[in-house]
Formats: C-alpha cells, sequence, structure tokens
C-alpha cells in the first residue's frame, strides 16, 4: 500500500441533501489551495468537482426497509468496489454524509481491511428515534461525528465519540416568503425516484381537487435533473399541468411566489418551513416496513419540528393514514386556513427553525473540524 497521498480526499453521498452539502464542503476545502484531489459517490452538484465520480444519485433508488433488502446485493457489490478503490488510491480521509445503514457498512469494511487514514460521517442516524444501539457502532468506526441538531450530539459522546454539530443546512436558506402575490402551490415529492413513484397519486388527487374548484392557483415542481423525465412520465395525465422546474434561481423566484405546499417528509419540510411557507407532511412505506417501525420506534411524529415540539405543528399525513379522504381533508384546512392555522404553523415553527442555525454555515463548519481531524495542534510541553 501506497503512502497517503497529501490532500486526498473520498466523498460519499447518496442522496440529494448529502450531494448539496458536500458541494459546498468541498468548495469551502478548496478555498485558497489548489493541491487537493476529491472523488467519489454524489449527484450532479459533486460531479462538477470530483476529479472521478464513481457511483451517482441514480444507482441509489431504495426508500424502506424491504426494499432495501431486496437490493441489498447490488449495494454490497457496491461497498466492496469502493472499498478496493480507497484502498487502491489510499485516501487520507474518507468523508461519508448521510445514509448510515450503507455509508456505516463501507467504512467498517475498508477499517476492516486496512484503511488506515481517518473517516468522518457528516449528518447522524436517527438513534433519538430508533436503533439507539448505532450511536455505539459509529463510535467503533468513525474518528469524528458531524452532526446537523443539536440534541444529537449526547448521544455518540456517551460512546466517547467526538461529536460536534455543525448547524442545519437550511441555513443556506435566505430568501423568506413574503406578503406578496402569491399564485403557486408546490408539491414536493421527493429526491429518490421510489419515493416519487409510491407519492405522485396523492400529488395528483390535491391537483384535480385545484382543478375543479379554482383556477387562481398554478402547481409547481422543483426537482432535479435524474428525476426530470420521470416526473414528465407520471404527470402526462393530469388535467392541471404542473410546472416541473429544475432551475436553482428559477425554483427561488417560484417560492417566493408560494402560497402553501404540500411536502415528502424530511429534509424538505425543514426548507419550506424556513420559507415561511404553510404546508402538510405526506409520506407512505410499504405496510411491512410501517409495521416494524411501529414496533421500533420511540417517538410519535415523522416531521422534525413536531418532534422538537413534541406536539404536532405541521400536519402530518403517512403511512396507514395517508389516503384520498385523510389528505383532502387536511389540505382544505390547509387551502382554506382554516381556524387561522396557517399563520399559528409559522410562529410555532420559528424557534426551533432558529435553534438549527449557527452563525457560520455547515460547510464552514464541517471544513474546520475536518482540517482539526486532518492536522491536530502539535502538543506543548
Amino acid at each position: 500500500m501506497n503512502k497517503l497521498v497529501k490532500n486526498n480526499y473520498f466523498f460519499c453521498a447518496t442522496e440529494q441533501s448529502g450531494d448539496n452539502l458536500g458541494a459546498k464542503i468541498i468548495n469551502e476545502i478548496k478555498l485558497g489551495k489548489n493541491n487537493h484531489n476529491f472523488d467519489g459517490v454524489g449527484g450532479s452538484k459533486m460531479n462538477k468537482l470530483f476529479n472521478k465520480q464513481y457511483f451517482s444519485l441514480k444507482d441509489f433508488k431504495s426508500i424502506g426497509i424491504f426494499e432495501i433488502v431486496g437490493s441489498i446485493g447490488k449495494y454490497l457489490k457496491m461497498i466492496e468496489n469502493l472499498t478496493k478503490i480507497i484502498l487502491k488510491n489510499n485516501y487520507k480521509i474518507v468523508i461519508t454524509i448521510d445514509s448510515p445503514d450503507f455509508n456505516y457498512r463501507l467504512a467498517k469494511n475498508i477499517k476492516k481491511k486496512g484503511y488506515k487514514g481517518k473517516i468522518i460521517h457528516i449528518v447522524a442516524p436517527s438513534v433519538w428515534a430508533w436503533r439507539k444501539n448505532r450511536a455505539k457502532d459509529f463510535a467503533l468506526v468513525f474518528d469524528k461525528l458531524l452532526v446537523i441538531f443539536p440534541f444529537e450530539v449526547k448521544y455518540f459522546r456517551k460512546y466517547k465519540l467526538k461529536t460536534t454539530f455543525i448547524g442545519n443546512p437550511i441555513y443556506y436558506i435566505k430568501h423568506y416568503n413574503k406578503k406578496i402575490n402569491k399564485k403557486y402551490i408546490a408539491f414536493l415529492p421527493g429526491s429518490r425516484i421510489g419515493e416519487v413513484r409510491v407519492l405522485i397519486k396523492y400529488f395528483k388527487i390535491i391537483s384535480d381537487y385545484l382543478y375543479k374548484i379554482s383556477s387562481d392557483y398554478k402547481i409547481f415542481i422543483p426537482t432535479l435533473p435524474h428525476l426530470i423525465d420521470e416526473l414528465v412520465l407520471l404527470t402526462s395525465d393530469w388535467k392541471r399541468k404542473p410546472i416541473l422546474e429544475i432551475s436553482h434561481v428559477k425554483i427561488e423566484n417560484y417560492f417566493l411566489q408560494t402560497l402553501l405546499s404540500v411536502v415528502c417528509s424530511g429534509t424538505a419540510s425543514l426548507e419550506i418551513a424556513k420559507r415561511k411557507i404553510p404546508h402538510i407532511i405526506i409520506y407512505k412505506l410499504n405496510f411491512f416496513t410501517t409495521f416494524i417501525i411501529l414496533l421500533f420506534t420511540y417517538i410519535k411524529y415523522a416531521n422534525i419540528i413536531n418532534i422538537m415540539a413534541n406536539k404536532m405543528i405541521i400536519p402530518e399525513i403517512i403511512n396507514f393514514r395517508l389516503n384520498r379522504k385523510n389528505i383532502l381533508t387536511e389540505f382544505k384546512k390547509l387551502f382554506n386556513n382554516h381556524n387561522n392555522n396557517n399563520d399559528k404553523q409559522i410562529i410555532n415553527s420559528k424557534k426551533f427553525i432558529d435553534s438549527l442555525v449557527l452563525n457560520k454555515s455547515p460547510a464552514t463548519m464541517a471544513s474546520t473540524e475536518i482540517r482539526k481531524l486532518l492536522f491536530p495542534k502539535p502538543l506543548k510541553y
């Protein structure tokens, strides 16, 4: 095995949110220096910064326990391939982002097979929600963990894993929903083809309802390059054709004119909440995955704001509850601002949103922690 190559980084992000954050971290690391090499797994944003990309987001489509089990052979082969690449190129550091099940196994495998560099993970597994044992497992594999929720730190420091809160990526959202003429309703169906295919029929129910009751509002769907063709196909029979948009600049302009939104649960909901757009959350896993989660989770809610508040601030219609009747009932309340709940939602969300944002960006915080790990200060005698 060759000596560690100076400033040679391997990143692994298998989801869009990880690709977004990873690209920002790489740009932060590159500031002022040109002697860096970045390779890895990522999406279109990281690909522009990689010297070599090995897999892309479209290679990761599974969303539930049983869907993942069905693809486990493929993922294990990916891990073996990536392990060989990492050991051959002898990267100074391996940085994994989110996707804890995949990235934990990758980190464990490279360590088992002799990798001597540093391994850092960004975005913790939700041990506060289920499978608490993962905190101990992570402490045995990773040199450092960077988390995006402040309450996560204690779960990992308990096992002596160096853990730092770097702030949440909603930091980057600077444009807020203002009191201007609003003519759009935003649908956010997810960043993976699997979840989009599952949820799209519920978005169509709302689209059909809007078509019947009002011609005042247009539907827009902010999406990603790898999903655009699929969404064109999936919405081809809608009576009210949605605007499908991948341009970040145009998406931000649409959001400024958005009255309300229906959101696939996850990072997107936090982003919509920070934009001060009233919304509801929908999500659906298959029957068996839902059953297992109900047996083993420690929390009552799916949305992070609701979890932090321990009450329903953002309406959720998920899993067994997600059907035509329930989604129309909740959307009508949202659309008609029932009991002035939309304003209450924005006001009640604010303190939790504020607690997730630091003075410095997550990418700045992460790059600082990466440098500390790679170049620790010498001891003074």
